[in-house]
């Protein structure tokens, strides 16, 4: 069948002005006026409700300029991929990143952190006078000073997007073609491309839109006025579990909350029943091994590993390691899925090594992006081994976060668990143990793992499953420019606005708090692992070993029991993300059994509108709140 390419001239053009225009206003309502998140978060909510927009209205736009499916499915990738990169998805910690250890505390002299300083490459940041106008404001922005840095970190996304861009081509055969996974958040978008007039006419999608239309938006009001009060959506057991042993179920690191979101509701009803279930069982799992930390009493015990910069990104940070267990279940995942997909990946070597084609140029671009990747790390400090392994876990790390969303469902962001953690697992930190330079390597290369990037391989596959069903062609591409225009507006934007302002003013009196707080969160991390000795820590290890047991251990009892209610997905979903999952997944998961129990498969697709209008009434008042928030104080913005 013959298929048109998604990224015609004008469609990229339309697509990169709506992006550039949206990236203007992002940076006002998340900087200034803490507003809610449009761009990005558990599902972007611009880019799906301009598709669906788009999608109601494009049969009265004349014949001439009206969007087809294509156009529709090569706008909504564009906004998709670049409004994440415009703001808290990357540039909105880049920035901070780059100057905060050049300004107030961090730049004295008799600080800790100045002693690195030296080690820093010139190209990698912004100093002196850049990096104090920065932070007070009242001032043009010195481009003299920030064009390098601006352009050497975008040489680092271009060469991760190549390598990427490699992946995606070389396992979609495997997983679209063979394994045939159903990437369930693609179903919304697919269908407001395919039939979104009649769908956004259709009462059951109005029915589940009105749920949280009205929960967010009583909430919203009382949130602005005191007025009429606030709908709960969550419950924290730790008012309850208050005696021995089962407060040990709640620890202030690691809160035991059931917590529900319209839209993960939504999303869950679209999922396997067995990621779902595995969501919530694995997650009240890991409450019965607090409890048994606790009675044999380590839950004092936080290990050799010192937690650079704080602890919380490995909280609980006591046995039994919960998030170090997520690492090892994504990094099984990956590896996994690479070992299912040997013969397709070998099969396309070999079509590589015969003759130039799609084969070759996915191979290439790996290849290339790789050497990117590497070739950075090394000029920024880490040794060439080191460079290496860190490329290589990241790559492998992007795969098995792509592998939760395609295959599991929900919608994850950024590989949360920090990279350079697994090294000081296996060696230690401190002066002995590697040298300055790589720990400021490693500090600053965890912007990627607080970032979107890990967003692009999967919204890569949702695109391929879009354009196929849509009779188009040319993702990557579309993508591409898509990355290039969101990571350039969101870096001049937010640069003219915070040079303006200062990013003191707008930590304090606005909505880029979490933004300054990840400044000074990767001088932390350098400072902290480079100057205070840590040894080896083992526990963590064989968490991180425990994680990758048990989830080899499931998938193989998906093969062994073709009946089995467990996926793995669904424990590294409870271990890593479960705190916030596990009461939606459990909501969704029973309407979804009792649905198909007492109805069939009939009544779960004709139920199916109902819960696209769950989904689709949350962005709508996200978009709703985010707009009036200009409309009061600044910092003042309703963002749940």
């Amino acid at each position: 069948m013959a298929t048109s390419s998604l990224g015609t001239t004008r469609v990229l053009l339309v697509g990169s002005v709506l992006l550039v225009a949206i990236a203007w206003g992002v940076q006002r309502v998340e900087l200034i006026y803490a507003g809610a998140e449009v761009g990005m978060g558990a599902m972007a909510a611009l880019p799906i409700l301009l598709l669906a927009v788009l999608s109601l209205l494009r049969h009265r736009i004349p014949q001439r300029l009206r969007p087809g499916p294509t156009d529709l499915v090569a706008i909504y990738l564009m906004l998709a991929i670049g409004l994440p990169l415009a703001g808290r998805g990357f540039v909105h910690y880049l920035l901070p990143a780059l100057t905060t250890g050049f300004y107030g505390g961090f730049a004295d002299p008799a600080r800790r952190y100045e002693r690195f300083h030296q080690y820093i490459p010139e190209w990698l940041v912004v100093r002196g006078d850049a990096a104090a106008g920065f932070f007070e404001g009242g001032e043009a922005v010195p481009w003299a000073v920030w064009w390098l840095p601006l352009v050497v970190w975008g040489m680092l996304l271009a060469g991760l997007f190549t390598a990427l861009w490699g992946v995606a081509t070389l396992l979609r055969q495997r997983w679209l073609g063979e394994e045939r996974l159903r990437l369930p958040l693609a179903d919304l978008p697919s269908a407001l491309v395919d039939n979104g007039g009649s769908l956004l006419r259709d009462r059951r999608l109005w029915a589940g839109a009105a749920v949280p239309i009205i929960l967010y938006g009583v909430n919203g009001l009382d949130h602005h006025f005191l007025v009429p009060g606030t709908i709960p959506t969550w419950f924290d057991l730790r008012e309850v579990l208050i005696d021995d042993p089962w407060r040990a179920m709640a620890p202030y690191t690691s809160r035991f909350r059931f917590s529900v979101s319209p839209l993960l509701v939504g999303v869950v009803y679209l999922m396997a029943v067995e990621v779902s279930f595995s969501t919530w069982f694995f997650y009240l799992a890991t409450r019965l091994q607090l409890v048994l930390v606790d009675l044999i009493g380590r839950t004092g015990d936080e290990g050799a590993f010192i937690g650079v910069g704080g602890q919380w990104r490995e909280w609980p940070n006591f046995p039994p390691h919960l998030q170090a267990q997520a690492r090892g279940g994504i990094l099984c995942l990956a590896l996994l899925s690479l070992w299912a997909a040997r013969r397709s990946l070998g099969s396309s070597w070999r079509a590589a090594v015969a003759g130039w084609g799609e084969e070759r140029s996915s191979w290439m671009a790996l290849l290339i992006g790789s050497t990117v990747l590497v070739s950075w790390t090394w000029l920024a400090g880490a040794s060439v081994q080191m460079s290496v392994a860190h490329g290589a876990l990241l790559l492998l790390s992007v795969i098995g976060v792509t592998r939760l969303r395609v295959d599991g469902g929900l919608p994850v962001l950024g590989a949360w668990l920090l990279i350079p953690n697994l090294f000081y697992f296996v060696a230690g930190t401190g002066p002995d143990v590697f040298g300055p330079s790589t720990y400021i390597a490693f500090a600053f290369l965890t912007l990627l793992t607080f970032g979107t990037v890990t967003l692009w391989l999967p919204l890569h596959l949702e695109g391929e499953r879009l354009a196929r069903e849509s009779g188009g062609h040319g993702v990557g591409r579309t993508l591409a420019v898509g990355a290039v225009v969101g990571l350039a507006a969101g870096a001049i934007f937010a640069l003219e606005l915070i040079y303006d302002r200062g990013l003191f003013a707008l930590d304090q009196n606005g909505g880029a708090r979490s933004m300054a707080r990840l400044g000074r969160y990767i001088q932390y991390i350098y400072a902290e692992s480079g100057a205070e000795p840590g040894d080896p820590d083992g526990d963590r290890l064989g968490a991180v070993g425990f994680g990758a047991l048990i989830t080899a251990l499931l998938s193989a009892s998906r093969q062994w029991f073709l009946r089995s209610p467990f996926h793995p997905a669904g424990f590294v979903y409870a271990t890593g993300l479960g705190g916030l999952l596990w009461g939606s997944a459990l909501v969704g998961w029973s309407i979804k059994v009792l649905v198909v129990r007492y109805g069939g498969a009939g009544t779960y697709r004709s139920l199916r509108p109902f819960f696209f209008g769950l989904i689709l009434g949350e962005l709508f008042m996200r978009c709703l709140w985010a707009a009036l928030a200009p409309l009061g104080e600044p910092g003042s913005g309703y963002d749940w």
